[in-house]
């Protein structure tokens, strides 16, 4: 198993909170969607494309195959495009986060 596979979902929105948001949703001023008791975006919002970026790290996908594939939803599901850099920084947190977890 790979660090990948143990990136939660929660873990995910929480990020996409902060740095993937092509809808548009106004987050501003959050520094995590969990400091809250309520989500600031609707929980199934984007669980679809969170939860196939987790498979797609835990089977060792390159961060560019990653954009590329936030690239494909945003223009052929979503048809909104993300403001410049946060897709980016979005899968840079998440690489960040699958270091942090130990590999079993």
């Amino acid at each position: 198993m790979t660090r990948g596979s143990d990136i939660s979902l929660a873990q995910m929105r929480d990020l996409c909170a902060i740095y993937w948001n092509p809808i548009g949703i106004p987050m501003a001023n959050l520094a995590t969607s969990s400091e809250l008791r309520s989500r600031p975006l609707p929980e199934d919002e984007y669980d679809t494309y969170l939860l196939h970026v987790i498979r797609l790290v835990s089977d060792g996908a390159t961060p560019s195959q990653i954009m590329d594939y936030l690239s494909t939803v945003e223009k052929e599901y979503i048809e909104l495009t993300s403001p410049r850099g946060s897709k980016d920084a979005f899968v840079n947190a998440v690489f960040e986060l699958a270091k942090q977890i130990p590999t079993k």
